[in-house]
């Protein structure tokens, strides 16, 4: 007999009926517990316990470890189980994240506690976040904790930058095949009672790799050719300011992406071929923040700016129509955020966040007075919150966190709810158990569309979802060395899910399509010994369309049923030497389960040498065996495989020096 995963009924009852069982079991023998430590500043990762960052499931990236391996934040990512990263037009292009086979819209991404969703776009393009001043990377799936506004229905990426702390800096350079240049300043000093920390960077590619072109023509070998990609090319400039004392932060920082927008390569990839299109994102924000306590409560206040401004250029008409070479898209956001947390007694953790948007999306261009579209449009939002985290046993090893969201937009307010239970049942092993509900708002581009392409539908209703999972968390020796691993079965419901369709070949419109379903397993595996290090993640999944019609059971695009990563490393005095498998399993392209893309396997390895205390040099190939241009689409049923439109970029040596100073 087949067994499944619990339902979601049968965990949320379990929530409920678990605290009434452990009560009653240990209530009269409930001594003093010790509640969790609230950390305003985030200690050496090393020494953290994930439990303190959250009762469910959490993954950190730490991109210091990886320093020189020119790996930007989607790179990164892709070490993460339950996550996968969506680049349908290679390294430098949009690229969004799916998590636990969520839909780029219900992942939340933070930079230092700013939102970076913003109401002008679909998702948050990860290519144009810059990961080089950056300490770590948190990946929160399934329970989302208090300190994160709004109810993600997917999970949240939150990314810490270096905190200022001693005075010296680093200077980094690199270089890369098919035209990749990279340099970095991070520079830190003391000033005014605090520090100071400057990072400056810029990355920038041609991207025109070769590979073979079959001319869109997979039955006629007599016309393919030796291609060099066109029209691939980005350039990355960063700036990023922070002072901070006990007390108080205060942050500014400017992003300027450059990218060269594509046209499918088949036919169009020779020398002769025009020049696409250019599109330009700059992006800015200011930050003050401030924390302190009164008596036992810790709290604190956030004010942000963050202002966005796209511009699209087209002068050879390459893409878009005729006569519609220029646009832009301009947005503005105010915000402010309360948060903090108070001990109640000996066995509760309260912990209380608000927060409130001011948002204004502002659309020009050849399109818009084409098309006549609208050209401001605005939104107001707040959200609030409150977290439990109540000690259940004597000692420390038995906790019950729920929390309950209010999020509110444009006038309407949904409910939402989560608990995690958290049972240490030895020094060695923990059970987690999680579930909720989560909730979205459509945003400003999926409500009123960009002004011209994308059709407005001010109808659309809020997504609606549950969420469940079941884990099992390992710590202790293995073979003489320290290791961890963690298994967790997950599943998640949506309701009136939005999606993108195709309304006739020029204009598109998001609608809410119905219902989807998705369960699967992670698998998290990390050990280290004295001279080696190894991690393992790996996620399948099961993800199914239910609309009652022609797409019930249909797969949902974009969420591969298999994915995992490999790396191992070997350390030397002053050197190492490293190396990396990933795995992609078939992908659907197209929301009928009709069009997907082959699986693919990739290597790469490298070393890294440090001839001085200051000074490293690291070398390193990606895909060493050049699989990514082989990367074809299929067809369910009948018909051969084809190239890719965009073909992904194989094999890539790269090389960087670090000095410290």
């Amino acid at each position: 007999m087949k067994v499944g995963p619990p339902s979601p009924a049968f965990v949320l009852l379990l929530f409920a009926l678990t605290p009434v069982f452990v009560l009653g079991a240990v209530g009269p023998a409930l001594g003093t517990t010790e509640l969790p430590e609230e950390r305003v500043v985030a200690p050496p990762v090393e020494d953290e316990d994930k439990l303190l960052l959250s009762p469910g499931s959490v993954t950190v990236v730490r991109p210091q470890e990886m320093k020189g391996e020119q790996k930007n934040l989607p790179e990164l990512l892709k070490q993460v189980p339950g996550l996968h990263v969506v680049e349908t037009k290679g390294r430098g292009a949009y690229t969004v994240a799916s998590i636990r086979g969520s839909s780029a819209a219900q992942v939340a991404v933070y930079v230092d506690g700013v939102l970076m969703n913003l109401g002008s776009e679909a998702a948050v393009d990860l290519s144009t976040i810059p990961v080089e001043n950056v300490e770590r990377i948190e990946v929160y799936r399934g329970y989302i904790p208090s300190r994160f506004g709004g109810a993600s229905m997917g999970g949240v990426i939150n990314i810490v930058t270096k905190k200022p702390e001693k005075s010296g800096g680093t200077l980094s350079l690199g270089a890369g095949s098919w035209g990749r240049a990279r340099a970095g300043l991070a520079w830190d000093a003391p000033l005014g009672g605090g520090s100071l920390f400057l990072g400056l960077n810029h990355d920038r590619t041609d991207g025109d790799f070769r590979y073979p072109n079959d001319n869109n023509t997979p039955y006629t070998p007599t016309d393919d050719y030796e291609a060099d990609r066109e029209n691939n090319r980005y350039a990355n400039t960063d700036v990023l300011l922070k002072w901070n004392d006990d007390h108080w932060r205060v942050e500014g920082g400017w992003k300027r992406n450059d990218r060269a927008l594509p046209y499918p390569a088949p036919g169009a990839d020779k020398p002769e071929s025009p020049r696409g299109a250019d599109f330009r994102v700059d992006q800015w924000n200011v930050v003050l923040a401030r924390r302190q306590t009164w008596g036992d409560l810790e709290w604190g206040f956030r004010a942000e700016y963050l202002g966005q401004s796209k511009r699209y250029d087209d002068p050879a008409d390459t893409i878009g129509g005729w006569g519609e070479q220029h646009n832009r898209y301009d947005t503005d956001r105010l915000s402010f955020a309360l948060d903090g947390a108070l001990p109640v007694g000996d066995h509760h953790l309260l912990e209380f966040l608000w927060n409130y948007y001011d948002e204004t999306l502002n659309t020009d261009g050849d399109v818009v007075k084409k098309m006549r579209g609208f050209r401001e449009h605005n939104r107001y939002s707040w959200n609030a919150q409150v977290q439990d985290t109540i000690g259940l046993g004597r000692g420390d090893d038995l906790w019950l966190t729920p929390v309950v969201r209010w999020n509110a937009a444009d006038g309407r307010t949904e409910f939402s709810w989560g608990a995690a239970l958290d049972w240490r049942m030895s020094r060695e092993w923990t059970l987690k158990l999680t579930g909720g509900t989560y909730n979205r708002a459509p945003n400003l581009y999926e409500l009123y569309g960009d002004g011209a392409f994308v059709i407005p539908n001010p109808s659309l209703r809020w997504e609606s979802g549950t969420q469940w999972d079941v884990g099992l968390a390992w710590k202790g020796q293995l073979w003489g060395g320290e290791a961890t691993a963690e298994l967790t079965a997950f599943g998640r419901h949506s309701d009136d899910l939005i999606d993108y369709l195709m309304t006739n070949p020029r204009f598109a419109q998001y609608v809410n399509i119905g219902k989807a379903r998705v369960i699967g397993t992670e698998l998290e595996v990390s050990a280290e010994w004295a001279k080696w290090a190894l991690y393992l993640a790996a996620t399948w999944m099961d993800p199914k369309n239910e609309t009652p019609g022609y797409m019930d059971g249909d797969p949902l695009a974009n969420r591969p049923e298999w994915e995992g990563l490999l790396r191992a490393t070997r350390k030397w005095e002053r050197s190492s030497a490293f190396a990396e498998l990933r795995y992609v399993g078939r992908n659907y392209y197209d929301m009928q389960g009709e069009v997907g893309w082959t699986d693919l396997l990739t290597a790469g390895l490298g070393v890294r040498w440090q001839p001085k205390e200051n000074l490293k040099l690291v070398l390193g190939v990606d895909d060493l065996f050049d699989k990514g241009p082989d990367l074809k689409l299929f067809a369910v049923g009948t018909g051969p495989e084809r190239m890719l439109w965009y073909p992904l970029q194989g094999r890539t040596f790269y090389v960087s020096l670090i000095w410290t100073f």
